[in-house]
């Protein structure tokens, strides 16, 4: 039986390593200039123009893998100079940042749902949870 594979992106958050496939994540960009966003949660960096497309900008480091929030670090910051990942979900472009991308290309898939990287099995990483997340409260839209 061959071997399935799958395009996309491996990138780190804190210690921890995530894909997500290319169909979702669309780009990498330098981190943009962002615009505060008064009352919105503290992982949202702000917004951001790219491409003619206001896109929220959420710091993914305040972030684990499922959307939810991460004990605080103080070796952790909410948006620094690293690139900015694009992504595509539920028909909207998100920026996530305060992650470092490792790789990119293809990867061998592996159940139930992640990749192989290096020796290691890298699940994906659940940017429906974070735009869901940015919708909820009385600051949104």
């Amino acid at each position: 039986m061959a071997t399935r594979t799958i395009g996309g992106v491996v990138f780190r958050i804190a210690d921890d390593r995530y894909f997500l496939p290319a169909d979702i994540a669309s780009k990498v960009l330098p981190m943009p200039g962002v615009a505060r966003v008064p009352g919105g949660p503290v992982e949202l960096v702000g917004v951001a123009l790219v491409e003619g497309d206001m896109v929220p900008v959420v710091a993914v480091g305040e972030l684990d893998g499922r959307g939810s929030r991460r004990p605080a670090s103080p070796n952790r910051s909410r948006a620094d100079n690293r690139p900015m990942l694009v992504c595509v979900v539920m028909g909207e472009r998100v920026g996530l940042v305060g992650l470092e991308i490792l790789a990119s290309g293809v990867f061998e898939a592996a159940e139930p749902e992640g990749v192989v990287h290096g020796e290691a099995v890298v699940p994906v990483f659940d940017v429906a949870a974070v735009v869901a997340r940015l919708r909820e409260g009385r600051w949104a839209v």
